[in-house]
């Protein structure tokens, strides 16, 4: 098992300076007197000659996230960001069979250029869509925000635009290039995604961020905002670019459902869905991605039949969008990625044993 070690005693400047290293893990998982783990991207491995945390230690981290800690914690997680020399944190401090526990999950202090991420090149036509719909889903822990920050920051750096985003929290932090900025944190400066949607409407943007559509009134909205001449890009937990649509439409109701759609079809600029992998040589992730574009409406006659929907997106009809089997082959081939990690993230699809002739 790969192993991280630190070689000091000092258990709180250990922990800052494992957080501010350059160790390839994505998150921190902390508990008193056990051992603090990290996430590699071979799994979760135990941070070796780090002594656990005592009951002091965690207390003194959590008041400084939240000085009546206790009764929040009792309603509630505490979410909060931090920024250290290298990375932005997003620390969330819980209670589980009334321990408390915290999750750190890092983020670069700059957001990562669009071409460093290895999208499909197809991902940039979306970019040009003044209006629409944009969609990034996959399951918790794809780099769904990661793939946003590259979208925002390829506008920031080609378009003069006013960029609204609404977050939670918000976790990379944009400098004015092209664009200006107007971020908004859930709980801060918004008290939800909904609230935060709708009130962007009236503040002038180019385009609107949604960290997360995540019920019915956001997804409304989101929509809305497309029709209304807006550029919205937002994220979903999906599992696939047919699943996405599903998923946006399933949050409303039987008659509602055939308008909703109608809407999607007219505005969906396309769908960004995606899975890192651990790279073969155990260095980070690889990003696989499905890339549904529909900038020329290619899918919108069949946006609403997962069925008609899934088959034209294997045909490729279209030339520019990839279904997750070819992108998953594709780091096959080039040796980025194992065979049995990309047959295990696409649930043994037929498809992808079709392409690697398995």
């Amino acid at each position: 098992m790969e192993e991280i070690v630190l070689g000091t005693r000092d258990i709180k400047a250990d922990l800052l300076g494992l957080l501010n290293s350059e160790l390839p893990f994505t998150d921190l998982l902390l508990q008193k007197n056990t051992p603090v783990m990290a996430k590699l991207p071979t799994g979760w491995t135990e941070v070796q000659d780090f002594l656990p945390l005592t009951d002091d230690d965690v207390i003194t981290i959590v008041e400084g996230l939240d000085s009546d800690y206790i009764n929040t914690l009792k309603k509630r997680a505490i979410n909060r960001p931090l920024t250290l020399t290298n990375w932005r944190l997003r620390i969330n401090a819980y209670l589980a069979l009334e321990n408390i526990m915290m999750s750190i999950r890092r983020v670069p202090i700059n957001p990562p250029e669009l071409k460093t991420l290895g999208l499909p090149a197809s991902v940039r036509l979306l970019l040009e869509a003044p209006r629409g719909l944009l969609l990034v889903s996959g399951a918790t822990g794809s780099g769904k925000t990661t793939t946003v920050a590259a979208i925002i920051e390829e506008i920031n750096l080609s378009k003069q635009s006013h960029i609204v985003t609404i977050e939670d929290p918000v976790e990379f932090v944009y400098k004015r290039k092209k664009a200006v900025f107007s971020q908004r944190e859930i709980g801060v400066d918004a008290t939800s995604f909904y609230e935060g949607a709708r009130d962007a409407m009236r503040q002038c943007p180019n385009v609107i961020v949604i960290g997360e559509i995540r019920d019915k009134e956001t997804a409304d909205t989101a929509l809305l905002a497309s029709e209304s001449g807006h550029l919205v890009i937002g994220t979903l937990h999906a599992n696939s670019a047919v699943g996405t649509v599903q998923k946006l439409l399933g949050f409303f109701p039987e008659q509602e459902r055939s308008s909703r759609a109608q809407s999607l079809a007219i505005n969906l600029v396309g769908i960004i869905n995606q899975i890192l992998l651990p790279k073969i040589d155990g260095t980070g992730y690889s990003l696989a991605a499905e890339v549904l574009a529909n900038h020329k409406q290619q899918f919108s006659n069949v946006l609403d039949d997962p069925t008609k929907l899934a088959s034209a997106l294997d045909r490729n009809d279209d030339k520019v969008s990839v279904n997750m089997a070819e992108s998953l082959a594709e780091l096959v081939r080039k040796n980025a990625v194992s065979k049995l990690d990309a047959i295990k993230a696409s649930f043994g699809s037929p498809a992808l044993y079709e392409k690697l002739r398995v």
